[in-house]
């Protein structure tokens, strides 16, 4: 967990001679005030029996959560114990955490929200007499954080799975900015379904670059799939149709479209690539960020969203990122969760992206 300064862990007591102490009882109006404010700012849950569907109406299995949440339950006391109370103290742990947690790439938007959260989380909040308020914060960062990440989660399998069992072929779209590794992670999502037995085929809608389509028809044929391509300038909205209607007569399970990069702040660009959506009405819709881009994939995504609104994300490159505050920021941003991560280069290389592995890695 993140080192919070050794003086104030090992030092606890003598903080007491010259600071307020956290665990001062009775707690003050003011601070109740505080408390209530800074609560009625808290998000509240989403309730739990809200159905997901994708941007298109499709259904999205909701994954199941099987990780174990910390809770502040379990140190959170009825009577007597002490209660944590505003002070200096509790400000230097927290200004501490937001470094750490700035430094690991998390937006400033979503550290400043967290820090909000522990405050009213904490103070006022009763516990044991010997509880330490390090190892407090740091189970309550965990839970916030696993909120976050798992708050709208689906199963990228189960989801797949669920909706050939509806109808055949589903089309996977892939978005997202000039070099993220769009096309890289087509033939790993292909490779992953293939695996499973589904019979699966790529389509190569990125018409602007010739050396895109050779690139995913290489991809295909190490693979083993069929790959619909054309020439270079084609029509990217037609290619995907065809790619559809190819599969349907073929008894095919799944089309992967892979499209052309964009930049978000390019209008007509987006526009074709609308074009695309409108035309081939995909199943879901997924965007490829760069974990080693840090902000900048977090700004790439919320512009992309109000473009093109999509239902997941894969985080590629999680493997070389030693901070994936990233993965965080985009969750953060725009409300859809972070579905598959990229590991390497192989195409085996990519996982379904597992928050209490990201957790781990930020806070240890």
């Amino acid at each position: 967990m993140i080192e919070y300064n050794r003086e104030i862990k090992d030092k606890w007591e003598e903080y007491d001679a010259e600071l307020n102490d956290p665990f001062t009882t009775p707690i003050s109006s003011k601070d109740r005030k505080l408390k209530d404010r800074l609560k009625s700012n808290t998000p509240q849950k989403k309730s739990k029996s809200k159905n997901l569907v994708t941007t298109t109406g499709k259904k999205l299995v909701k994954l199941e959560n099987k990780s174990i949440i910390i809770d502040l339950s379990e140190d959170e006391l009825s009577r007597r114990g002490r209660i944590i109370k505003q002070s200096k103290l509790l400000d230097e742990i927290l200004e501490e955490l937001e470094t750490e947690l700035l430094s690991v790439d998390m937006g400033h938007s979503v550290v400043s929200e967290l820090i909000d959260l522990l405050r009213a989380n904490l103070v006022g909040t009763r516990v044991p007499r010997k509880a330490k308020l390090g190892e407090i914060v740091e189970r309550v960062v965990h839970r916030s954080l696993s909120h976050l990440l798992e708050s709208e989660y689906w199963d990228f399998d189960k989801t797949v799975q669920s909706l050939i069992s509806d109808e055949s072929p589903i089309s996977i779209m892939i978005v997202g900015v000039n070099g993220t590794g769009k096309t890289t992670s087509t033939a790993k999502i292909a490779k992953r379904l293939t695996d499973q037995g589904y019979s699966v085929v790529l389509a190569a809608a990125d018409t602007f670059r010739a050396g895109a389509i050779d690139q995913l028809a290489g991809h295909a044929e190490k693979i083993g799939v069929r790959c619909i391509k054309s020439q270079r300038g084609g029509d990217s909205a037609a290619l995907a149709r065809d790619a559809i209607e190819s599969a349907r007569a073929k008894d095919d399970d799944i089309v992967i479209i892979d499209t052309a990069g964009r930049m978000q702040n390019k209008t007509n660009l987006m526009e074709e690539l609308r074009k695309v959506r409108r035309v081939s009405n995909p199943h879901l819709v997924l965007f490829v960020a760069d974990a080693l881009a840090g902000n900048d994939a977090v700004t790439q995504a919320v512009e992309f969203q109000k473009m093109l609104e999509f239902d997941g994300a894969i985080l590629c490159k999680l493997d070389t990122d030693a901070r994936g505050g990233a993965a965080l920021s985009i969750a953060h941003a725009t409300g859809k969760p972070i579905i598959l991560a990229g590991i390497g280069q192989g195409y085996d290389d990519l996982e379904i992206f597992n928050p209490q592995w990201l957790l781990n890695s930020i806070l240890t």
